[in-house]
C-alpha cells in the first residue's frame, strides 16, 4: 500500500513545476508513522482536548515539540523562519515548542510529495500540498474543530463565505486553511515593458502582434541601453512564466500553465473549451516561433529560473517581461524605466485577459495538520493566534514597524517600499526575510488594506494597472475550490502526460517550428492524452461550482 502510495505521490509531485528558485536549510526528517484517518479514539480525543487550552495562553499543557515543514521564498535573504524574531514572538506568546523546517520553494513540491507517501509527516505543513486531494487521509477534518479553536477564523469565514467555499470538498469537509491577502487588485499579471528602450528607439506602445514584433526588433538592434554592445534580450521569460498574456492577440486568455490549477482551459459561453487543439493556438506557436526565430526571446527561458532572469533584469538587459507583482522584483534600480503593456489586440480589434479569481491573493488548502498530529487543536489555535488582531496580521504578514512598514501618523500606515530598507533590493526582499509574508498563514482582509496609504511609485504603479487591464477581462472562467477527490485523482493521472506533452509539445514549437504535419500530429497526440476526458470533468466541476455560487 505504502509502494502504491509513493509511486501515485512522486507521479503528482511531477505535475507541478516548481514556481521561484530559493535558498533554505532543510531540516533532518524523522520518520513518523502516520495514523489512518478516522482511527483516533476515545482516550486520545480526551488526551488532546486535556492538553490543550480552547482560550488563553500558553497553548499546551503538555510538553511536546511541533514539527512544522513549510516553504522558504525566493526572496528571503536569510533563507528561513528557524532563528527569525517573529517566530521567536510566536514561541513567547503561545508556548508553543516548534521545529521549524524550512525547504527551498524550488523544490518543496517534490519533497512534500514525496514525504506524503513515505508517511514521513511532521504535525503540520504551511505551503500548499501537491495534488492535495488524493492525500486526504493524511491529514486531520478540521469542521468541528473551529468553533472552538479558531474564533477568528470563524469570524473571517462567515464574513467571506466564498473562500470557505474554495476549501470545501463536495461533502463539506475541510482539510486545509487558506493564505489570504485582499488588496482589491485582481490584475495580478501583466506584462512590464521598459518605456526609456522604447523612446530611445522612438518607437509608440504596440497594440497588436505585429507592432510588438516591430518593437521588440528594434530593442534587439537598436542598443537601446546604450551601452555598445549587443546584450538586450527583447523579451524574457523563464520555465514556470512564459507568454500567457500574448494569447490575446489571436483571440483568447490563460494563465501559464503553472499559476492554473485548470491548465489549458478557458470557458466561452459556459462551456469548458481546451484551447491547445483551436487555429488560434495554431497561429499563436507560429508567431512564438517567429519571435524566436529572430532572436527576440531569450534562449534559455525554457529552462530558467526567475532568479537567472532578475539577475539580467537588473543589469539593464530586459525589453519585455510577464510581470506578476512589482516591477522592482525582476529590475530592481530599474524599475522606474518599465510600464504595463496592456493585452495585444486581436484581429478583431479586442483584447482578451484572464483575471484573478480574487481581489487579491487566496491560496487555498496553504495550512495542513496532518494525522502525525497528537494535538491538532494546537496547530488550529497557532493558525487563529497570527491572525487574531490586525497587530499580528501586520507583523507575521508583513513585518515589523519602522522596516516593513511606518506609522504616519494619521492612522494610516505606509509600507517602506521607497525607498526600501538599506540592504535589500526590493520590497519583496524586505517582507519575506522579515516575516512569513505571502509563504504564511495570515487572513488580511479588504478592511486591514485599507489602512495601508498608497504612498510608494511602486503601489502606484500596481494599482494604475489595475482599470486598463480588467476593461478587457474576460467574464468566464473556471473558479477556484475543490473537486471530488476521485476526479481530482483522474484529472491529475492525465495532467502527468498531458502537461509533459505539452511542455515539450510548445517548446519544440517555438524553438523549431509548426507546419500543418506537425499540427495534425499535435491534435492526435492531445487525443491520444485524453483530452476530451479532461474538458469533460472540468465541465462537470464547474456546472457544479456555478450552481453551489448561486445558492
Amino acid at each position: 500500500m505504502k509502494k502504491n502510495r509513493l509511486i501515485a505521490a512522486v507521479a503528482a509531485a511531477a505535475l507541478v513545476v516548481s514556481g521561484l528558485a530559493g535558498c533554505g536549510s532543510s531540516a533532518s526528517t524523522e520518520s513518523a508513522q502516520t495514523v489512518p484517518a478516522g482511527t483516533e479514539t476515545e482516550s486520545s480525543v480526551q488526551k488532546s482536548s486535556e492538553a490543550v487550552n480552547k482560550t488563553g495562553y500558553p497553548i499546551m499543557n503538555e510538553d511536546y515539540t511541533f514539527k512544522i515543514v513549510y516553504a522558504v521564498g525566493s526572496t528571503d535573504k536569510i533563507g528561513g523562519w528557524e532563528n527569525k524574531d517573529f517566530v521567536k514572538k510566536i514561541e513567547e506568546d503561545t508556548g508553543l515548542k516548534i521545529q521549524w523546517v524550512g525547504i527551498p520553494e524550488a523544490s518543496y513540491n517534490d519533497q512534500v510529495a514525496i514525504m506524503i507517501a513515505a508517511g514521513d509527516l511532521p504535525d503540520a505543513f504551511i505551503g500548499q500540498i501537491p495534488n492535495f486531494a488524493q492525500f486526504l487521509d493524511s491529514f486531520v477534518k478540521m469542521n468541528d474543530m473551529i468553533d472552538d479553536y479558531a474564533p477568528s477564523l470563524k469570524e473571517f469565514f462567515d464574513k467571506y463565505p466564498n473562500i470557505k467555499l474554495a476549501g470545501m470538498f463536495p461533502d463539506g469537509s475541510i482539510y486545509g486553511l487558506p493564505e489570504v491577502q485582499l488588496d482589491g487588485y485582481v490584475a495580478g499579471k501583466s506584462l512590464a515593458i521598459n518605456k526609456k528602450w522604447l523612446d530611445a528607439v522612438g518607437m509608440e506602445m504596440p497594440e497588436t502582434a505585429d507592432e510588438l514584433f516591430d518593437v521588440l526588433m528594434a530593442f534587439k538592434t537598436q542598443d537601446p541601453n546604450g551601452n555598445g554592445q549587443a546584450d538586450e534580450i527583447p523579451f524574457a521569460f523563464y520555465k514556470d512564466r512564459k507568454f500567457d498574456i500574448l494569447k490575446s492577440a489571436f483571440g483568447f486568455a490563460g494563465y501559464d500553465e503553472k499559476d492554473y490549477k485548470y491548465p489549458y482551459l478557458q470557458v466561452v459561453d459556459g462551456k469548458v473549451d481546451f484551447y491547445p487543439v483551436s487555429e488560434n493556438y495554431h497561429a499563436y506557436l507560429q508567431y512564438l516561433n517567429k519571435l524566436y526565430s529572430n532572436g527576440l526571446i531569450d534562449p534559455n527561458g525554457f529552462i530558467q529560473e526567475e532568479v537567472d532572469m532578475i539577475a539580467k533584469g537588473t543589469n539593464d538587459q530586459i525589453g519585455v517581461f510577464p510581470n506578476y507583482s512589482y516591477d522592482d522584483i525582476t529590475v530592481g534600480d530599474y524599475a522606474g524605466d518599465y510600464t504595463y503593456l496592456l493585452p495585444l489586440k486581436d484581429s478583431n480589434g479586442e483584447r482578451h485577459y484572464q483575471p484573478s479569481a480574487w481581489s487579491g491573493t487566496v491560496i487555498v488548502n496553504q495550512f495542513a495538520i496532518t494525522n502525525n498530529c497528537p494535538y491538532p487543536e494546537a496547530m488550529l489555535r497557532l493558525y487563529d493566534y497570527i491572525n487574531s488582531s490586525f497587530d499580528n496580521r501586520l507583523l507575521f504578514g508583513w513585518g515589523p514597524k519602522d522596516m516593513a512598514w511606518v506609522d504616519n501618523g494619521d492612522g494610516t500606515i505606509s509600507k517602506k517600499a521607497d525607498p526600501v530598507l538599506e540592504g535589500y533590493n526590493s520590497y519583496a526582499e524586505v517582507r519575506h526575510t522579515l516575516s512569513m509574508g505571502i509563504k504564511g498563514i495570515f487572513l488580511w482582509t479588504e478592511e486591514d488594506n485599507a489602512k495601508f496609504a498608497v504612498t510608494s511609485d511602486r503601489e502606484i504603479k500596481y494599482m494604475e494597472r489595475q482599470e486598463p487591464y480588467m476593461d478587457c477581462a474576460v467574464k468566464e472562467f473556471l473558479p477556484e475550490g475543490q473537486d471530488y477527490p476521485e476526479n481530482t485523482q483522474e484529472i491529475n493521472v492525465l495532467l502527468t502526460e498531458l502537461r509533459t506533452y505539452m511542455d515539450n509539445f510548445m517548446a519544440e514549437s517555438v524553438m523549431n517550428g509548426i507546419d500543418d504535419a506537425k499540427w495534425q500530429k499535435h491534435l492526435e497526440d492531445c487525443r491520444k492524452f485524453s483530452y476530451e476526458r479532461y474538458t469533460e470533468l472540468n465541465q462537470e466541476y464547474y456546472d457544479r461550482m456555478m450552481k453551489l455560487a448561486e445558492e
